[in-house]
C-alpha cells in the first residue's frame, strides 16, 4: 500500500472553495459511485439508494461556539493587555481544555486570559503549539459562557476568506446537534434539511446516531511523509445500546450500513468497537482508516469533500481505493463541485 503522503495530494481551483452553504441544503450536488461507474445527483436523491434493510448512521454530536477573544493579563506587566484569541480543542478533564492560541507567544504558565465578566481561563502549560488552560466561568457553566460569548469555529480556510456571521449558528450545526462537545462540525450532515428525521419514517427507512465529538485536531496537517508515522488525534466517541443493536442487526441480515460523514466511519471502524463484537462503549477512539484497512462495518459512505494530504481524503482513499478516489476528485472538480466543509458531497458504495 502507498504510505508516501505525496501520493495523497491533489490540486483544485481556489474559486470552487464554498465559503457558505447553499441556501436549499439538499439540492448540493451528490456524485454518486455505485457498481463501479458515476453518476451526478443532488442530496434529496439519496433516498434512492437506500432501503429499509439498509441503515443510515448519523453523529448527534453539537458544535459549541469555541472561538473567543480575551485580554491577557500578567502580574508582573499591569499594563500590557495584549489581545488574545483563543479556541478551545479538546477537554482534558473538568474546566481544563487543550486550545490554540493566537499570539501563542504572547503567552506564559500563570497567566490569565479575561473573556467577559463571567469567563476567563489560567495559562497551565503550553505544550506542541497548544495551550493547555484551566477555565473558570463562576455560577454558570462554562458552555453556557461559550454559547453567550463566543463565536463558531468555522474552517481556518473560510475564516481566512470572510468575517464570522451570525447566521453560521445555524448553518455550521447539524439539525441532529444534541450532545455538546465538538469544536468543528460533522460537515456531511450539514446537509439535511431540519424535517430529514420525518423524511425517513415516511420511508421506513432505518437510521441511528453514535457520538463522536470532533476535535480541532481535525484541522491539523500530516507533518510526516510516511502515513504511518502519522499519529491520529484522540477524540470522544460514543454508541448506545440502542444503536450498537441496530448495527448488528444490520449487519446480520446483509443490509446496507451507510456512515454519514466520515466521523461516524471512524467510530465505526474503531478497534474499540469492531473487536468487541459491535458492543456499546463510551471511550476515546484515534482510529487512523488509511489503504489496507480491513472494513467490518461501514459498506457505504456519505461525506464531503476534503482537503488534499489530509487524514480525511486518505479515508476516502482506504474505502474507494486509490485509484476509483483521485478519478472521483477529478471528476467533482472537473464539474465544477463546491469543495469542503460548506461544499457538496459525494455518496459512496465500493
Amino acid at each position: 500500500m502507498i504510505r508516501d503522503l505525496d501520493s495523497y495530494d491533489y490540486s483544485y481551483p481556489d474559486e470552487l472553495v464554498a465559503l457558505n452553504p447553499l441556501a436549499a441544503k439538499d439540492q448540493a450536488n451528490m456524485l454518486v459511485f455505485k457498481k463501479n461507474s458515476f453518476s451526478h445527483q443532488r442530496v434529496c436523491d439519496l433516498l434512492k439508494y437506500v432501503s429499509s434493510s439498509d441503515l443510515l448512521v448519523f453523529n448527534n454530536t453539537r458544535v459549541i461556539p469555541c472561538r473567543l477573544t480575551g485580554q491577557r493579563e500578567r502580574a508582573s506587566s499591569t499594563n500590557k493587555k495584549p489581545k488574545v484569541n483563543v479556541t478551545l480543542n479538546k477537554a482534558i478533564y473538568g474546566n481544563v481544555w487543550t486550545t490554540f492560541c493566537k499570539p501563542l507567544k504572547k503567552l506564559k504558565k500563570g497567566d490569565r486570559i479575561i473573556f467577559s465578566k463571567d469567563l476567563s481561563a489560567e495559562v497551565v502549560s503550553i505544550n506542541f503549539a497548544q495551550c493547555v488552560m484551566n477555565f473558570e466561568s463562576g455560577e454558570k457553566n462554562l458552555i453556557t459562557c461559550l454559547k453567550e460569548i463566543g463565536d463558531m469555529p468555522l474552517p481556518p480556510y473560510i475564516i481566512k476568506k470572510r468575517e464570522h456571521k451570525k447566521a453560521d449558528f445555524k448553518s455550521y450545526q447539524t439539525p441532529f446537534a444534541e450532545i455538546d462537545g465538538s469544536v468543528a462540525a460533522p460537515t456531511a450532515s450539514l446537509h439535511f434539511p431540519d424535517d430529514y428525521l420525518l423524511r425517513l419514517k415516511r420511508k421506513n427507512i432505518p437510521y441511528c446516531f453514535i457520538t463522536l465529538h470532533v476535535s480541532g485536531g481535525t484541522f491539523l496537517p500530516i507533518r510526516e511523509k510516511n502515513i504511518d508515522k502519522h499519529k491520529m488525534h484522540s477524540e470522544f466517541a460514543s454508541v448506545d445500546e440502542n444503536a450498537a443493536s441496530q448495527i448488528r442487526e444490520t449487519l446480520k441480515r446483509g443490509g446496507k450500513l451507510i456512515a454519514v460523514g466520515t466521523t461516524v466511519m471512524r467510530v465505526l471502524e474503531s478497534s474499540i468497537f469492531v473487536d468487541n463484537g459491535f458492543q456499546a462503549f463510551n471511550g476515546s477512539i484515534d482510529t487512523f482508516i488509511k489503504p489496507g484497512h480491513d472494513f467490518k462495518v461501514c459498506s457505504g459512505l456519505f461525506t464531503n469533500f476534503h482537503m488534499p494530504k489530509s487524514t480525511l481524503f486518505i479515508l476516502v482513499n482506504a474505502f474507494l481505493g486509490i485509484k476509483k478516489a483521485n478519478e472521483l476528485y477529478e471528476l467533482a472538480i472537473e464539474k465544477k463541485y463546491r469543495l469542503f466543509s460548506y461544499g457538496d458531497c459525494c455518496l459512496l458504495f465500493p
